[in-house]
Parts: structure tokens; C-alpha cells; sequence
């Protein structure tokens, strides 16, 4: 049976409730279950309270009703003082679509039952669509034994479905300990803030969700004077869509250097990925700037994502070679998005890019560098899934990207490459390096690799001047260039030597 039959009722998905907390919904999978209970657990600290009155007022702003219920946490008035602070506070609301409700008295006089009775009787009277229930820990500590625990938390499941209204309890315990009332709830969110190294990071995870599917594993969560905002681990939301066929085709894209497009077979594909690998000095943001303003002359947009220079010093570094940045940006045609390398969540930045891309609709990006992102990751393995995840949602989007590189070591036996996982996911592959030889730096490009496309593989002199950046020819004045410790070529003996 399919249609109305019991298949169908199986995969019938549950009405959800949206949080209104952004990036949240999409975890949650739509929102939280409509008429169903919800736990969310974690330490003091951690933003239960910001959050269960976010998602209440949000709520009350889309047309419902919420009461949010508190049990021996800070008193009213304090609570609505530290909450006039947000964005997300509407005082007009209150006593309206958003009411509070004090439950001690209810648990001190009538035990489990008296704060049931309390909450159907507040939320009949409310008609209210959202029941928050702050400081649940309480319960837990009151309850005479985990059999009355599931009692009150089945009690509440009923009411929830029988009155309309979807209920989230804030308990400050941590995952380790809700075996007990999480194993009769619908969904549990665990926050989370921990240190690492010097910082805190405050992550989020969905430990399970009925009615639907959710998004697993940790994803990270900052608070503002917005509220609560939440990244979703990029590669666990976005990377799978392809561009239309048609979009791939069209001619290559140049860097704006006619000598390097030569090596690179007459440029790159249209939606491919490029890493650029450079030592500092090489000239990596320079190339990447080339490549921007050689699109803006044909009329298409570029974005560039920074961590080091400032807009100021990139127009003035562009036009130390001659480049006019500053007139590409005026016209609308090159943006730029800075960010100072300090303390960075790696997927809310790549969120905030792609709001950008959205929002500018380049057909040219350049991220200078990915390896300052790569450093607040935590998990080193992680990175090649997020690169291919990034570059794959910046092709879907429609944008030609670059990702500079940066090698830390100007002079190595081997080759390294600083994101060796993620270079595979790359479609090109182009080295800029600095080599001294005879008491003289040189700087040399070299092209790696280039999907699709026959490639010149010599070594050649990258000359930057105050006109611009050329390429010379092959530079075969020294061995051992790749890896930055050269040593003059070794002539061929004269003919008829022995």
C-alpha cells in the first residue's frame, strides 16, 4: 500500500515550529515538532535562557502564543532586564502573546502534579502554542524517583498534544546525565561552551529529534545582541548541488597575465577551483588581484575574502603595479569582504561569505588565504571535507574561485603542501615561490595541475614591477627550485671533453 496506507503514514513527516534563531531551523530540519516536548540541556552558561525566550518571542511575532514558565531561576524583573538587551526582545508583547509564569509555587505546594496542573491551566487560559520551562533541573532534583520523572515528562507529552502546544524544557544539566527524562522527550539539543587552547567555542548538537530528519554532529553558535545565531558544519548542509550543465561551457577565464593563461592552457575553466600556493612574498595576493580586475574589465563582478590587508592597503598595493582597484570598486564591480585573522569560527565565516556571494553575485572569488581559516579547525582531518564543501557550493552559486595558500617554510627538502587533503579536491593547482641564487631572490611560477586543459609544465621567473606582473621564460639558471633550495644548474661539459 502507498497511497494513505500505513507506508505513507510512516514517512508522513511532523508539523514543525519554527525557532526563528538562525541556522537553527535548518539543523532541526524545518523547526521543532509542532505539539511535542523538547529538551535543551547545558551547563550555566551556555544560553538556555537566551534562547528558549528567542524562539518565544519570535513565536509571538509570527502570530502564536508563549508562556515562558520559570522554576527558581533569576526573578522576572531581572530576567526581562538581562533580556532588553537583544534585538529579539519586543516589551509591547509582553502580557499579550508572551506571558511569564512563576512555577515554585505550584512544585513547593503540589509536587510534580501541582506544576502540570499549573502549566495546562496557563496555557488553556493563554491559548498559548509554546510553553517554555525554565529551569527544569529542579524537577529533576524534587522527583521522589526516576519513575516519577517519567511520569511528569509523559504528562507533559499528553498535554503538549492534547492542548496544541509544543513545549521546551531548559535543564542545566549536561549530556551525561538526561538518560533519564531524554529518553522520554521527542528531541534534545545539547549547548555547549568550551574552551580550546586560549578561547571558548560554543557548539550546539541535536542528540535526536523524532518526526523527521535532523542535521548530526556539532555545529557552532556565537551570541550577540541578535540573539543566538547558529553555523551549521558547512559540509553536513551545502557542497552537493552541481551548476546546469550549460554554465560549465564558455571560454577560460583569465588571470590577467597572458604568459601564466599560456601555461595554464589558456586560462580557467569556467566554475573551476584553483589553489594558489605561495610562500609569503611570492606574490599570491597580487596574482589574486590580477585575477579579479582582469573579470572586472570585462564587465563581471569579483569578491575578494581577506584576513590581512585592509581594503585601504589592497588599492594601494594594487596600484603600486599599476592595477586601478579602487575604480573596479567603485563601480560595484569588485568587493571586498575583511576579516581580521583573531578569533574566527571557521563555518561562520563561510556562511557570512556566502550570504556575500549571494547578496554580490560574483563570477570571480579570491580567499586570501584558506589557511587562515584552516587554523580554527579543529579536527585537521575536517578540512578537506569543508574546502570541498566551500568550493563546491561557490560553483553551484555560479563563481570561479581562487584559494591562496600560504607554505610557511621558504626553503624545504620536500614540497609541502599546506592543505595536502583538501589540493586533491582542487581543480588547478598553481606554486609561486621565492629561491635565492647567487645572492639574489627570484621569484618563479610553476602550474601543478589543470583539469581538462594541456598545461605547460616549466618552471618560469614571476616578475612583478611597477607596470604589472609578467612571466618570463624558462628559468634554467638553477636546480632544486620547487623546493626553495636552489643551486646553479650544472652546465654540460664542453664537447669533446673526456
Amino acid at each position: 500500500m502507498t497511497d494513505g496506507g500505513p507506508v505513507a503514514l510512516a514517512h508522513a513527516a511532523l508539523p514543525r515550529l519554527q525557532t526563528g534563531i538562525p541556522g537553527l531551523d535548518a539543523v532541526l530540519g524545518g523547526g521543532l515538532p509542532a505539539r511535542r516536548t523538547c529538551l535543551v540541556a547545558g551547563l550555566p552558561g551556555t544560553g538556555k535562557t537566551t534562547l528558549g525566550n528567542q524562539i518565544a518571542f519570535h513565536h509571538a511575532l509570527s502570530g502564536g502564543r508563549a508562556v515562558v514558565a520559570t522554576l527558581l531561576t533569576e526573578t522576572h524583573d531581572l530576567l526581562l532586564a538581562n533580556l532588553a538587551g537583544f534585538r529579539f526582545f519586543a516589551p509591547d508583547l509582553i502580557g499579550d502573546r508572551v506571558s511569564y509564569l512563576n512555577l515554585f509555587d505550584a512544585l513547593e505546594q503540589k509536587g510534580l502534579d501541582g506544576v502540570v496542573a499549573a502549566m495546562r491551566g496557563v496555557t488553556r487560559e493563554g491559548r498559548a502554542t509554546l510553553l517554555v520551562v525554565d529551569g527544569a533541573t529542579v524537577v529533576q532534583d524534587v522527583a521522589t524517583s526516576p519513575l516519577a520523572l517519567r511520569r511528569f515528562v509523559q504528562q507533559l507529552q499528553a498535554q503538549a498534544a492534547i492542548l496544541g502546544a509544543a513545549t521546551l524544557l531548559l535543564t542545566g544539566q549536561d549530556r551525561d546525565e538526561l538518560s533519564v527524562i531524554g529518553a522520554h522527550v521527542d528531541g534534545v539539543m545539547v549547548l555547549m561552551n568550551e574552551r580550546s587552547e586560549a578561547r571558548h567555542v560554543r557548539r550546539l548538537e541535536v542528540l535526536k529529534l523524532r518526526g523527521g530528519p535532523h542535521v548530526a554532529g556539532m555545529h557552532s553558535f556565537d551570541i550577540d545582541e541578535a540573539g543566538l545565531t547558529v553555523y551549521p558544519r558547512l559540509e553536513s548542509v551545502v557542497g552537493g548541488r552541481r551548476p546546469p550543465e550549460d554554465a560549465l561551457a564558455g571560454s577560460a577565464l583569465g588571470t590577467g597575465i597572458p604568459e601564466l593563461d599560456a601555461m595554464l592552457g589558456g586560462g580557467l575553466l569556467p566554475l573551476s577551483s584553483t589553489l594558489l600556493m605561495g610562500t609569503p612574498g611570492a606574490g599570491k595576493t597580487l596574482l589574486g588581484l590580477s585575477f579579479l580586475l582582469e573579470g572586472a574589465g570585462r564587465g563581471e563582478r569579483g569578491l575578494l575574502a581577506g584576513f590581512h590587508e585592509t581594503p585601504a592597503d589592497l588599492i594601494a598595493t594594487a596600484a603600486g603595479i599599476g592595477l586601478d582597484l579602487r575604480s573596479a570598486i567603485d563601480a560595484g564591480l569588485i568587493r571586498i569582504a575583511w576579516d581580521p585573522p583573531l578569533e574566527l569560527s571557521a563555518d561562520a565565516w563561510a556562511w557570512r561569505l556566502l550570504a556575500t556571494v549571494d547578496e554580490h553575485r560574483p563570477q570571480r572569488v579570491f580567499i586570501d588565504a584558506i589557511t587562515d581559516v584552516q587554523r580554527f579547525i579543529d579536527t585537521p582531518q575536517r578540512m578537506a571535507t569543508y574546502a570541498a564543501a566551500l568550493t563546491n557550493e561557490l560553483r553551484a552559486r555560479g563563481a570561479t574561485a581562487m584559494l591562496a595558500t600560504e607554505i610557511d617554510a621558504y626553503v624545504d627538502d620536500q614540497l609541502a603542501v599546506p592543505v595536502p587533503a583538501a589540493s586533491a579536491t582542487m581543480d588547478n593547482g598553481i606554486l609561486l615561490r621565492q629561491v635565492e641564487l647567487r645572492s639574489s631572490l627570484h621569484r618563479l611560477v610553476s602550474v601543478l595541475k589543470a583539469r581538462q586543459m594541456a598545461t605547460d609544465p616549466a618552471i618560469r621567473e614571476f616578475v612583478i614591477g611597477d607596470q604589472g606582473i609578467s612571466v618570463s621564460g624558462l628559468f634554467a639558471a638553477g636546480a632544486g627550485l620547487l623546493t626553495g633550495s636552489a643551486a646553479p644548474a650544472q652546465l654540460p661539459p664542453p664537447s669533446g671533453s673526456p
